[in-house]
């Protein structure tokens, strides 16, 4: 078998057998990566729309790595309460002085998703300043799942499943079964970039933001609930494990009618805010003029079949 071949049924059986940490759904990872590269303007938006089918593609990378790494998990969530939590939040943002005051170990469990958010932009910039243009292409995506997580609200509380408060499931239908069902409703988000003074306090500032709609969803779900059967609510509470076939109809049309909106806001902040840090790294790198042309780099941690240049690939319409 050629060795094109090879590569490609790789990974295709990759796709289809991992088994990703809850978060967003594939398709809203891919929406927001591409969709935010159809908003990054100058050389740096040209640059990406080169590489825009990469970007999409590698956008769920972060999560696979979950499954052999037991360190990544924690970079794909902050349980805030353990933190302090609004309106006492005082979190260093510096790691290094928040690890001296909580404790490695105790963050490790909490979730450190705007540090690492932090760091990978961070990577970003230096991989800019430095020509490394195959690996900004990586960071790129990378950095497109994390910030998608950070404006899912239910990866920034430690009440992530509504385990807590009677609403057990509630990640997934919101996140998952709700979002899917009714995904066609989402339109495409629209300039302008927010501005990005300080960086540190501008990401903890949106996810403590996102961290605010948690009792609303949980409130909107428990509405959603009332008047289901026994067995109804408990194939809701299966969550992850839910059969989409057999979770009822009303209950994900309640969600919908109270929480639609709040899902198609985060999303579309995630979007607009994910440009805006590819645009604050380019600069912060001294915007650097990117390569003209795709070239058949290596792509660290993907199965990449090698291809020459070719022209910008048409955006989806949505």
């Amino acid at each position: 078998m050629a060795l094109r071949h090879i590569l490609l049924a790789a990974v295709l059986w990759y796709g289809l057998t991992a088994t990703p940490l809850w978060s967003w759904d594939l398709d809203v990872h891919r929406l927001v990566n591409g969709h935010a590269v159809d908003l990054t303007p100058g050389p740096l938006g040209d640059f990406l729309r080169l590489h825009r089918e990469r970007i999409v593609a590698l956008s769920n990378d972060a999560d696979h790595r979950c499954e052999h790494d037991p360190s990544e998990a924690p970079n794909h969530y902050i349980e805030f309460e353990y933190y302090g939590g609004p309106p006492h939040f005082s979190v260093p943002y510096d790691r290094g002085e928040a690890e001296a005051r909580y404790g490695a170990e105790n963050m490790a469990k909490w979730g450190v998703l705007p540090w690492h958010i932090l760091d990978v932009t961070q990577a970003l910039r230096d991989a800019l300043a430095n020509g490394e243009w195959n690996k900004v292409v990586v960071l790129a995506a990378d950095l497109g799942h994390y910030v998608a997580d950070g404006h899912q609200p239910f990866h920034t509380t430690a009440n992530y499943d509504g385990q807590l408060s009677g609403n057990t499931g509630i990640h997934r239908m919101f996140e998952l079964f709700m979002v899917n069902r009714y995904l066609d409703h989402y339109h495409r988000p629209e300039p302008p970039l927010p501005p990005i003074e300080d960086l540190p306090a501008s990401l903890f500032m949106w996810l403590v933001e996102n961290l605010q709609e948690v009792e609303g969803i949980l409130a909107a779900d428990t509405w959603a609930r009332e008047g289901l059967t026994n067995q109804a609510k408990a194939i809701i509470s299966q969550g992850y494990d839910a059969k989409p076939d057999v979770i009822p109809s009303s209950y994900l049309e309640r969600l919908y009618v109270r929480t639609g909106l709040t899902a198609w806001t985060c999303m579309t902040k995630a979007t607009v805010r994910l440009a805006a840090l590819w645009l604050w790294a380019w600069e912060e790198a001294g915007r650097p003029t990117p390569p003209q042309s795709v070239w058949p780099w290596a792509y660290p941690g993907s199965l990449w079949l090698r291809r020459g240049p070719r022209e910008v690939p048409e955006s989806p319409d949505r």
